[in-house]
C-alpha cells in the first residue's frame, strides 16, 4: 500500500481558525478588525475566531473574513466596517423566531453542517459532532438568510431531537442538483453531489442511504464508506467494495483539499471513513503543509480484508 505514503500539497498552510487565510494574513486581518472596532467606539478582546466587547457580545469573524478573502488588503478596512455596521444593526432587530408559529418553524428547519472552528460560542447552541472538526446544528431557513437555533429557541419549538427529525426530512426532500462520478487513474471512482443550495454538503447526514438510493449499490457494513464535505456546496463519497478504494481515497483527498481551499464557505479538507459507529479522519496536514493519508489499524484491517477477497 505504498500509494498511501504520497502527499498532495495544499496550496497554502491555512490559519487554524480563519482557514482561508495563511496565519500571517489572518493576524493582519485581526489587527485591522480591532482597529475598526476602536474607530466605531468599541473596545474588544480579539480571539482567533471572534471578538468580545465590554458588554460580552460576541462578533464572529468568519463571515467578514470570507468577504475579505477575495479582496486586496487595502480594501479590508471598508469591508470590515460595513459588515460590523450591519451586525450592530441586527442586534436591535426583532428575533425572527418571535414572528413564527409552531407550525412555521418545523417547515423551515434544516439539519446543517458547520465547520466547528467557524462557530464562536458554540456551547450556546444545540449541536453534535458529525465528524472531527464538523458539527451538526439546527438552521432556520429564512427568505434572505439562515439563522442557527439557540438552546432557548430549540426548546421553545419542541427540542433538538424533534426539530432534527424535521430537519432531516426537509433535507431528504431537496432535489439532486448535480451528480458526478469521477473516475481515478488506475481504477476506482468517487461520487460528488454538487449544488448551489447552502444545504448541499449537509446531505452527508443522509449517508449511506443517499448513496445507495442514487447509485443502486448496497453498502457492506463491514467495509463502510468514505466521505468528505470540502465546502457547503459539495459532498463526496465512495462506497467501499474492493481494492479500488485505494485510488478513491487518494482522489478524494486531492478533491477535498482543493474544494476547501478554493471556497469562501469551507467545511473540511479531510477525507473520513465510516468505521461502523462514527467517522474516522483518514487525512491530516503534515509538517510541510502536505496532505498525508493516515491508515489506522481498523482501516488497515478493511484493506487487508478486501485484498483477501480478491
Amino acid at each position: 500500500m505504498g500509494i498511501f505514503r504520497k502527499k498532495s500539497p495544499l496550496p497554502e498552510t491555512p490559519d487554524s481558525h480563519l482557514t482561508f487565510f495563511t496565519a500571517s494574513s489572518a493576524n493582519n486581518f485581526r489587527t485591522i478588525t480591532r482597529e475598526v472596532f476602536a474607530e466605531m467606539g468599541l473596545e474588544v478582546v480579539m480571539h482567533p475566531g471572534h471578538a468580545v466587547d465590554d458588554s460580552e457580545r460576541e462578533f464572529g469573524l468568519w463571515n467578514v473574513a470570507a468577504a475579505c478573502h477575495d479582496q486586496p488588503p487595502y480594501a479590508w478596512r471598508g469591508a470590515i466596517r460595513e459588515h460590523l455596521q450591519r451586525v450592530l444593526t441586527s442586534f436591535d432587530a426583532p428575533d425572527p423566531f418571535d414572528s413564527l408559529t409552531p407550525t412555521d418553524v418545523p417547515r423551515q428547519t434544516f439539519a446543517r453542517l458547520y465547520e466547528e472552528a467557524s462557530m464562536p460560542g458554540i456551547d450556546g447552541y444545540p449541536h453534535r459532532e458529525f465528524a472531527p472538526g464538523i458539527v451538526e446544528m439546527l438552521a432556520l431557513d429564512l427568505p434572505d438568510t439562515v439563522t442557527v437555533f439557540s438552546h432557548n429557541n430549540a426548546n421553545k419549538f419542541g427540542g433538538f431531537e424533534a426539530l432534527r427529525t424535521r430537519g432531516m426530512a426537509n433535507l431528504r426532500r431537496l432535489e439532486v442538483e448535480q451528480l458526478e462520478t469521477l473516475p481515478m487513474q488506475g481504477g476506482g471512482s468517487f461520487t460528488a453531489l454538487l449544488g448551489d443550495s447552502v444545504y448541499t454538503a449537509s446531505r452527508a447526514l443522509l449517508l449511506p442511504g443517499l448513496a445507495s438510493e442514487l447509485s443502486g449499490k448496497r453498502v457492506r457494513e463491514e467495509f463502510g464508506w468514505l466521505m468528505s464535505v470540502p465546502n457547503r456546496h459539495q459532498v463526496v463519497w465512495h462506497i467501499i467494495e474492493d481494492a479500488t478504494v485505494v485510488g478513491a481515497v487518494n482522489g478524494m483527498a486531492r478533491f477535498a483539499a482543493m474544494g476547501y481551499s478554493d471556497s469562501l464557505t469551507p467545511l473540511s479538507p479531510h477525507v473520513f471513513w465510516w468505521d461502523g459507529t462514527s467517522y474516522e479522519q483518514l487525512t491530516q496536514v503534515s509538517d510541510d503543509g502536505g496532505l498525508a493519508i493516515r491508515v489506522s489499524p481498523a482501516f488497515q484491517a478493511v484493506l487487508e480484508s478486501i485484498t483477501a477477497d480478491r
